[in-house]
């Protein structure tokens, strides 16, 4: 039987490090890249219509490598699809609003509580549970990342809503991730190429979010069209990069190399921006590198057990 070159099971680990390290890249790329060139360069502050186009560029990017025949198309009933595509657009909307109503702070805080979300989710509904020595390396990451991040604490009713929704939403759209593939039988780019124009389709209703009237009196320039249209090449590798590695590991997996991304985006900043460096966040940056040390190491230990145990038979 004939596989495409999409379904990736020839080289496992080869795939399983690139697809990690493509989205290391494009994720940390993305942020840089909207950051410094579409948000203050071409001043396109329109987030969720930025993910609009990134969502319809990525089905185009789909369809493109379908007809190179990297891929074949899959027939999905939309609504296998429709769940994760609003969990996904509910993430969006509802970080937006989490963003606008709390401080940077208490937002880039308040993400760390998708780690036990994850774990309940999976052990109260996917009766999956996790070792005691990955469960322990997850305190100091967690605590590296809140230490790393935080700065004061100013918490009001709606913001505290917003976070939540965003918490629940993001962590429905990580484990689904996975779970669609195994249920769906398909391929990352075979379940992508359905989620990203119906994520499209549900978040254009959400577009007065951006504000209407700030859209229409925008305008577009040269610098406009070439910012957006690399955003949407780092998109496209954070979207199928996704499906890819968490496919291949685990949504709690997928969670902790957020941490990782980060870790990255703030030690970048105090590099190549001109910004004084704290103990507090050199520490924090610390923590999380040696909790993402034990908690690689728990899991490769993990896969080699079951391993030396065949060979003990």
């Amino acid at each position: 039987m004939k596989r495409d070159i999409f379904s990736f099971t020839v080289a496992p680990a080869v795939t399983l490090y690139a697809s990690l390290l493509l989205n290391i890249v494009s994720s940390v790329g993305v942020i840089i890249v909207n950051k410094r060139l579409v948000y203050i360069e071409a001043g396109f502050r329109f987030g969720t219509l930025l993910t609009v186009i990134h969502f319809i560029v990525s089905f185009l990017g789909c369809l493109f490598f379908a007809w190179l025949r990297c891929f074949k198309l899959s027939s999905i009933p939309l609504l296998k699809v429709l769940p994760i595509s609003l969990a996904f657009c509910g993430y969006v909307v509802f970080n937006n609003l989490s963003l606008l109503t709390n401080t940077v702070s208490v937002y880039q805080t308040s993400k760390i509580l998708c780690t036990p979300l994850i774990l309940w989710i999976e052990f109260a509904f996917y009766h999956r549970r996790e070792s005691r020595r990955t469960l322990l390396s997850l305190i100091p990451i967690c605590v590296g990342v809140a230490v790393t991040v935080y700065t004061d604490t100013e918490l009001n009713l709606m913001g505290v809503l917003w976070a939540v929704l965003a918490i629940l939403t993001n962590s429905l759209y990580t484990i689904w991730g996975k779970t669609k593939q195994m249920d769906l039988g398909v391929t990352p780019m075979q379940l992508l190429v359905y989620q990203a124009p119906l994520s499209a389709v549900i978040l254009f209703f959400a577009l007065p979010i951006d504000g209407i009237g700030e859209l229409w009196s925008y305008e577009v320039t040269f610098t406009t069209v070439w910012a957006i249209a690399l955003s949407c090449l780092f998109a496209f590798g954070v979207n199928f990069s996704f499906f890819l590695f968490v496919g291949q590991t685990s949504p709690l997996t997928m969670n902790v190399v957020g941490y990782f991304k980060t870790v990255l985006v703030f030690v970048g900043g105090s590099i190549f921006l001109p910004s004084e460096t704290s103990a507090k966040t050199v520490a924090g940056v610390v923590l999380t590198l040696v909790g993402l040390a034990f908690y690689t190491y728990s899991k490769l230990q993990a896969i080699s057990l079951p391993s030396l145990s065949k060979d003990a038979v």
